[in-house]
């Protein structure tokens, strides 16, 4: 069962069960306190035929009657107790009240009632105790109230009668009417929880749509905020999850991306040595040519073949960067940027730059061998973006507690943009020149992976036209 129906049936049956409860206890309520008047109106006169039963007995018995007379009078006393019960009438807004005397063997000896209602009554009551009951005639209803009275050292009962059918025929009509009403209830009831349960449940509604088109692909789904309860956090917390996936989504796309240019670059840089490999050494193989052809040919194969193999070591490189520990050395940084300047000294010579490397004192925690890697990286990367001539300082400074490497030369530089994908593996921002140069465009995500290992950070500012420099931060370093 949708939950939209379970709220809606739940509160229905809630309502009504709580409803009726509540109804029931308040007509048998009123109910009781009715009968219970009734009750207390029935004692009242049976009090007052008692009051008025004495009061003539004791004006029968003081009138001066001879004492033969009194004689008879005591020998006739059923007789004489009659008359007086005849005698008494006591009048309300219904009528005469109908009562019936009883002597103390339970016989009748006066009533004033036509009611054929028996008197067994009277055999559950002490000698001074009242008592009624309920009694049921055809369709109506009487309550039959009871009490004894002491008549010249003799109990004799006294019975009244009082119609309460009304009572019973109200709290019929109440009941007919607490059908009708929770009829009515219910259906009014039915059309507004019905209605407030739609709108409680729309958001519901919003959300399991959303998650459906979450679940076939469509990840900027997002659910409107209708309202700030629980349901509402629970709409927010779910775009949250929402952005979050989308974000995930994108990042996994982008990754597999990155992985589809890796692939499809570092096919082409294999595809293309190997194909003029291939056909040099077919020309060598097949073909009669001259000494200096032959040497330009295995020249070029060797070449070639260098290059493979230096992209196939660089990718090796990466690889085993993400898997293994290096144990890091201490290292003068003075000597540590002679050595690397003196091995790229003769390069930059060839092609008129300038190199100016200097060091301040420190003593480096480093990986030698692939520190010197991102250096020589770096410096042969502002090599490559010069035409002809130019400078590089190659410098190390202390900056508060940081000790920073930087490679600055007066290349061509780049823009903005380009600064946040240089570091991706194969991208290069002038492919064919750093092509036609031996690049593959892995250099920078090796040194990128080398710094991250050291705990340091590498950063870029460049400017088109005016050069590039790059900065790294080394924390592991002390001063001498």
């Amino acid at each position: 069962m949708n939950f939209f129906w379970k709220i809606f049936f739940s509160t229905i049956i809630i309502s009504s069960v709580t409803f009726s409860i509540g109804s029931y206890f308040m007509i048998d309520s009123q109910f009781r306190s009715s009968l219970s008047r009734e009750i207390s109106a029935s004692f009242e006169e049976n009090d007052i035929l008692c009051y008025a039963l004495k009061q003539e007995f004791k004006t029968e018995y003081t009138m001066p009657y001879h004492s033969e007379k009194y004689y008879e009078l005591v020998v006739a006393e059923k007789q004489i107790i009659e008359k007086i019960a005849q005698s008494v009438t006591i009048n309300t807004s219904k009528g005469n009240i109908p009562f019936r005397l009883n002597d103390d063997s339970f016989r009748s000896i006066f009533s004033s009632s036509t009611l054929d209602i028996d008197n067994q009554m009277l055999s559950r009551l002490s000698s001074d105790k009242k008592g009624y009951e309920i009694v049921k005639l055809g369709h109506d209803y009487f309550l039959h109230t009871a009490s004894p009275l002491i008549f010249q050292k003799e109990t004799l009962y006294l019975e009244n009668f009082r119609n309460i059918t009304f009572l019973f025929e109200n709290r019929s009509e109440q009941y007919r009417r607490f059908n009708y009403l929770v009829l009515t209830m219910i259906m009014t009831c039915g059309a507004v929880v019905f209605l407030v349960t739609r709108w409680l449940t729309k958001p519901l509604k919003y959300l399991s749509r959303a998650t459906r088109q979450i679940a076939n692909g469509h990840f900027d789904q997002r659910v409107k905020l209708l309202s700030r309860d629980e349901i509402g956090k629970l709409s927010k917390d779910f775009n949250k999850m929402a952005v979050k996936l989308e974000q995930t989504v994108e990042e996994l796309k982008d990754a597999t991306r990155r992985q589809e240019d890796f692939i499809g670059s570092f096919a082409h840089e294999l595809k293309t040595p190997l194909t003029s490999m291939i056909g040099y050494a077919d020309m060598l193989r097949s073909k009669k040519m001259d000494q200096e052809q032959i040497i330009l040919s295995a020249d070029y194969i060797f070449k070639e073949g260098k290059r493979l193999e230096s992209l196939s070591m660089k990718l090796l490189e990466m690889i085993v960067l993400q898997k293994q520990d290096f144990t890091m050395k201490r290292v003068y940084a003075t000597d540590y940027f002679d050595e690397i300047g003196g091995i790229m000294y003769p390069a930059l010579k060839e092609e008129n730059i300038e190199l100016i490397s200097f060091a301040e004192d420190a003593v480096l925690q480093i990986e030698p061998d692939l520190m010197k890697t991102v250096c020589m990286n770096l410096v042969d990367n502002a090599r490559k973006s010069m035409d002809h001539g130019g400078k590089i300082v190659f410098s190390g400074k202390w900056c508060k507690d940081e000790y920073r490497i930087s490679v600055e030369d007066t290349g061509k530089g780049m823009e903005e943009s380009e600064l946040s994908k240089i570091t991706e593996a194969f991208y290069m921002v002038d492919k064919s020149r750093a092509r036609a140069q031996g690049g593959a465009g892995l250099g920078l995500a090796i040194c990128a992976d080398i710094v991250r290992m050291h705990h340091a950070k590498m950063e870029f500012a460049s400017s088109p036209g005016k050069g590039t420099c790059v900065t790294i931060m080394l924390r592991e370093a002390k001063k001498i």
